[in-house]
């Protein structure tokens, strides 16, 4: 039989243990960034603090003449909290709730106090009713405010009112950090993703002019065997020049849109391109100009690379500048093995760099614009890449290209 919800909340209440909804992450903005440099610290830190208090604590619980012992215990469980916190904000709320109800059935309290406990004990309460507040959903923290009202009302009903407010206070606090820092996260969620995406089709535009030039060769082409087709054929039927008259036609028409789409991509300052797209012939110069900046670069290339298409030449080489540029980024000093290996169906592309000179770890795989540019190519061209760190600290970098039609 399924209990009703506000039973379950009272029952995690009473015996829950360890927190399902931590702080995992820290609290979004300046405000809170010192809770994440010290959360690190907090299992040392926190017994130091609880015994300082918990010190404190006795010397004022002294003057009840209670005895040693009880006093000791009482003092000790007040700041008992402090330790469970991090990790246990119901069970650090349990014993400062039970050190309460001792305190209470014990006279051990100022009757005009807002909680029937030693000051030590009040602030330490007041810190964990933050916690649970912003860790626990609501119906836990009704059962948590309404045991709460009870003892304050039980033990110190002078105080009944301010007390029931003060506390209503710090847990409604509690839950709107709560519910702001959700809004935050889902907010930074949306405006990565959205940047992302702008990311995305910034490159996919980039890679789309760099290849106006090579789609722009093969429509001249056809443009221009279509018109000389009558010159080197000699004589053609009339129905056969037509058909390649309106072949040069179309021709012709597909390049004045493609520049006409290539001025739809260029951005706002560009430049049309005035060189050559480079290729393969060109890797030669990029492993020259790395090894002339430190970067020791072993070249090795397998199979003949010629007759492959100038699309899958034009990626292979940015791959190629992208990684070793990562390489000299992010690993100084490492060594660089570079292999092309052609087939008859794939171009395959190896760079794998060592640890940096320094030892510092190699970053190249963090999202950045140069892994997400070497991925829009391969997928452009239907082929697969793979970006990782090494086991040895390094990091490589392979890609299948196909050099027939992308699938």
């Amino acid at each position: 039989m399924r209990l009703p919800a506000p039973l379950r909340d009272l029952g995690r209440v009473i015996a829950a243990g360890r927190d399902a909804d931590g702080l995992a992450e820290p609290l979004p903005g300046r405000v809170f960034r010192w809770f994440a440099l010290l959360r690190p610290y907090l299992p040392v830190l926190a017994p130091v603090v609880a015994l300082l208090l918990a010190m404190a604590a006795y010397t004022y619980l002294d003057a009840y003449q209670a005895g040693v012992l009880p006093t000791l215990i009482v003092a000790v469980l007040s700041t008992v909290p402090l330790v469970l916190v991090r990790d246990r904000s119901l069970a650090a709320w349990r014993v400062g709730w039970l050190v309460a109800l001792i305190s209470g059935a014990n006279h051990m309290y100022e009757e005009s106090g807002p909680w029937p406990a030693n000051p030590v004990a009040i602030l330490v309460t007041l810190f964990v009713l933050i916690v649970v507040g912003y860790r626990q959903p609501p119906g836990v923290l009704f059962w948590v405010w309404l045991l709460n009202i009870a003892l304050i009302w039980a033990y110190a009903p002078v105080s009944g009112v301010g007390g029931t407010l003060l506390f209503t206070a710090v847990l409604v606090v509690g839950h709107l950090v709560r519910r702001w820092a959700q809004v935050r996260r889902t907010l930074a969620a949306e405006l990565a993703a959205e940047q992302e995406r702008g990311a995305v089709l910034t490159e996919r535009a980039r890679i789309a002019r760099e290849l106006h030039d090579v789609v722009a060769h093969h429509m001249s082409l056809i443009a221009v065997r279509a018109e000389t087709a009558q010159y080197r054929l000699g004589e053609l039927p009339e129905s056969a020049r037509g058909e390649f008259a309106e072949i040069s036609k179309e021709s012709r028409e597909a390049l004045t849109e493609m520049r006409r789409l290539l001025g739809v991509l260029r951005s706002e300052g560009d430049r049309a391109p005035v060189a050559p797209q480079p290729g393969l012939a060109d890797v030669s110069t990029l492993v020259d100009s790395a090894r002339a900046a430190g970067t020791p670069v072993e070249f090795h290339v397998e199979g003949v690379l010629g007759g492959v298409p100038a699309a899958a030449e034009l990626s292979a080489y940015r791959l190629v500048q992208e990684s070793l540029s990562n390489a000299a980024r992010h690993a100084p000093g490492a060594p660089v093995h570079l292999v092309l290996r052609r087939t008859e169906n794939e171009l395959f592309v190896r760079v794998r760099n060592g640890p940096g000179a320094a030892g510092a770890a190699n970053r190249p795989g963090e999202p950045g614009q140069g892994i997400r540019g070497m991925r829009e190519r391969v997928t452009m061209l239907g082929g697969q890449l793979s970006a990782l760190p090494t086991g040895e600290g390094g990091f490589e970098v392979r890609a299948t290209l196909p050099l027939g039609e992308p699938k």
